[in-house]
């Protein structure tokens, strides 16, 4: 895979690095995510906060948003316990009427 140096400005400081060619667009777009994070950050605070406070509350928001998403993506051990239920009831079912479709006669 082709490898490409970038630098990136992460609040308002480059930082180079070598990626995979076909990734920098998702290089970009988090470069330009988290520095939206830091301007919101900024324009809430005010002059209260500086930019590691800034990086701080964004790392916690990402980190909020990828556990949120977890969650809400995550099957659960009762979901996996009411889907084996279900699985061996329609077993059972199929298995029922399996017979019974055998004795149709053609």
């Amino acid at each position: 895979m082709a490898e490409q140096k970038i630098t990136l400005k992460v609040a308002r400081k480059p930082y180079s690095l070598t990626i995979d060619s076909d990734k920098e667009e998702i290089y970009r777009l988090a470069e330009r995510e988290v520095n939206a994070y830091i301007g919101k950050w900024e324009e809430a605070f005010g002059d209260n906060i500086n930019i590691q406070d800034c990086l701080v509350f964004t790392a916690l928001q990402f980190c909020i948003n990828n556990i949120t998403i977890t969650r809400q993506n995550g099957i659960s051990d009762e979901d996996i316990e009411a889907l084996d239920q279900l699985s061996k009831r329609l077993d059972k079912h199929l298995n029922r009427i399996a017979p019974k479709k055998n004795n149709i006669k053609e």
